[in-house]
């Protein structure tokens, strides 16, 4: 109070009052926020949960790892350091063990209720719009539309156009590598293979990425939309006073405007759609809408949208939902697919010995390309084993899936945990912990395939990077089969060498994996 006055004194026309308000309110800020830090530390229902004081205290650990892009390797060591329950923030525990799969995302019992997801894991979303963050009666509604496209009939139907785009392929990168002196980042190829197939099967028309040698707008501004889902996140973790601040001056412009191109080009494209002609724009190519008549071409393929747009055009459906799950599809359909493939070849550089392993099983198991297909990818055996351990170390999606306990609690771990509790399991953190893997920091495919005994312990059925239960990947088949035909075809094809400069694994995430580009150097291999 003395130097409320004695300011007042100083500047005459200020009244004591409001120079004691300037001064006392940061302090009451303070004393509120260390008085909430102290209950979650000590007396919050989780208390007893182990885990770094800066994430018991509140959420700016969960906040700074997000910003950095480093939560799935921070994750990873905190499980190392404090077990397999760890506590990331007052209201949310991670788990590394692997019943809490079943637990936490499996298949509810008659009566009990989902956990359903956090509202801070699509806090970008509007709400029950989209297959990601829908109800569970309206996720099961979503999912039942999109089956047929991704059922197994379909991925059969679908293989001629898979093995379409694969050929387009490998002819483009002989046309790019010329004689194999002649870098090419394949990085970017495995994107515009896996955005030609998704698009092709979404819209219809692919977006020609393959032929062009360059991505679509679409597909260019794709990973700025993701970072804005992460920002998202972050922001969702803040005081509701802080978090408009936070998105106008911490979010990217750029990111910003990227995400608005999206939601431009979408509006363009689904305010083509007539309900009486049955009309939808399949596609933005080169600033020219394209439109197509579904009624008129019956497409032989399965269409991801079909049913969408019947559901549109009979009223279940709203358009606002129409064009959430396409940006899905796009997104979703297309990533996870390239994001492999990319990974899986760097282990592959890395791993000299078993790169030759593979390429003995696809040189001696195929004489033509025509030999390459999905049933005859199925019995490759150590391949498989290739992209599940690839995916084990470098999951598409390395992020935890927050859910939510309902009201009433429920029981995880063994242990009865309060309704509103956040639960979730690390997707990255649990398929590289050495509580579940012998030597997990190794690319080793025999520890899918059962040769060696040295890994007859590990958990391998931890490792589900297409998560698990009713909301697990809808798509993993299709995705499955996109790998296993490029990777074999690619083995097939050509000799490959790493020419790419330090660690490419160096990535930060934002939602997705930001990968640099993959340098190499393809040579044909020529056949007599």
């Amino acid at each position: 109070m003395a130097i409320a006055v004695a300011l007042s004194r100083l500047f005459g026309l200020i009244p004591s009052i409001i120079v004691f308000s300037i001064i006392a309110l940061p302090i009451a800020v303070i004393a509120y926020y260390a008085t909430i830090s102290a209950y979650n530390i000590w007396l919050h229902p989780l208390a007893k949960y182990p885990g770094p004081l800066l994430a018991r205290a509140g959420p700016l650990w969960m906040i700074r790892s997000y910003f950095h892009g480093t939560m799935p390797a921070e994750l990873l060591k905190l499980h190392e350091r404090y077990g397999p329950v760890v506590r990331t923030s007052p209201n949310e525990l991670s788990y590394i063990n692997p019943i809490q799969w079943r637990e936490i995302y499996g298949f509810k019992p008659h009566g009990q209720s989902e956990f359903v997801k956090d509202p801070i894991y699509h806090a970008a979303l509007k709400p029950n719009i989209s297959i990601l963050n829908s109800d569970a009666r309206h996720h099961g509604y979503l999912r039942r539309l999109l089956a047929h496209g991704f059922s197994e009939k379909s991925l059969r139907d679908q293989e001629p156009v898979l093995k379409a785009f694969v050929d387009t392929l490998f002819r483009r990168l002989r046309e790019e590598c010329g004689d194999g002196e002649k870098p090419v980042d394949i990085r970017n190829w495995y994107n515009f293979l896996s955005f030609d197939v998704i698009s092709y099967l979404t819209f219809g028309e692919s977006f020609n990425c393959l032929t062009t040698g360059t991505f679509h707008i679409w597909v260019a501004i794709f990973f700025s939309a993701a970072r804005n889902f992460s920002y998202y996140q972050m922001s969702a973790r803040l005081p509701s006073l802080i978090r408009g601040p936070f998105q106008r001056y911490f979010i990217p412009e750029k990111v910003k405007e990227d995400l608005a191109t999206i939601y431009s080009l979408n509006e363009v494209r689904f305010r083509q759609i007539n309900l009486g002609m049955g009309l939808l724009v399949r596609l933005l190519s080169n600033e020219k809408e394209k439109t197509k008549h579904r009624l008129e071409n019956n497409p032989s393929v399965p269409d991801f949208m079909d049913n969408l747009v019947d559901a549109y055009q009979s009223g279940k459906l709203s358009a606002e939902s129409l064009k959430e799950n396409t940006q899905i599809l796009i997104g979703a359909g297309s990533e996870t697919t390239a994001t492999c493939l990319a990974g899986l070849t760097w282990f592959l550089f890395k791993n000299p010995r078993v790169l030759e392993k593979l390429k003995t099983e696809i040189r001696s198991r195929f004489t033509h390309p025509d030999e390459i297909t999905i049933a005859a990818v199925n019995e490759c055996r150590y391949l498989l084993g290739c992209i599940e351990e690839c995916l084990r170390m470098y999951p598409p999606s390395p992020q935890p899936h927050h859910r939510i306990i309902p009201a009433g609690g429920a029981l995880v771990n063994g242990e009865m945990l309060p309704g509103g509790t956040s639960v979730s399991i690390p997707i990255y953190a649990i398929a590289n912990s050495p509580l579940n893997w012998t030597e997990p920091e190794s690319f080793i495919p025999e520890r899918w395939t059962g040769e060696d005994p040295r890994f007859a312990n590990d958990r391998r059925e931890v490792s589900k990077p297409f998560s698990y239960g009713p909301r697990n990947c809808i798509g993993l088949n299709l995705a499955y089969a996109e790998m296993k035909l490029i990777m074999a075809g690619l083995i097939w094809h050509f000799d490959i060498e790493n020419v790419t400069e330090g660690d490419w694994m160096d990535q930060k995430v934002y939602l997705v994996w930001e990968k640099g580009p993959l340098w190499v150097k393809l040579r044909p291999i020529v056949r007599t």
